[in-house]
């Protein structure tokens, strides 16, 4: 019940819906990806092909640890305390590896 309530108190939900909805419209001007999906902060971006090296240069370049989700979608699954500059940092990591 204590997690539930820091949930309501920080208004982590709210965050979470607001910041996810950024991210996925920020990611969805990415040409080298397929598509993206998701809802609040669980997000998959699906590309063309494998995403292994991909994840591997995003975690031991960029130290950004992301999930995977079949052999082509990474997954993106951040604390739900997640700020906007956060996210920022993320897609410039991200367009770092991509370009």
């Amino acid at each position: 019940l204590a997690v539930m309530d820091v949930i309501e108190q920080e208004n982590l939900v709210e965050n979470a819906a607001k910041v996810g909805n950024y991210l996925l419209e920020e990611l969805k001007k990415f040409p080298q990806i397929k598509e993206v999906r998701g809802r609040g902060l669980m997000i998959g971006l699906e590309f063309d092909y494998p995403v292994k090296e991909l994840r591997n240069k995003l975690l031991f370049e960029q130290h950004v640890f992301t999930g995977a989700s079949g052999t082509n979608v990474i997954r993106l699954l951040p604390p739900l305390t997640l700020s906007k500059e956060q996210a920022d940092c993320f897609i410039g990591k991200l367009k770092n590896i991509l370009s």
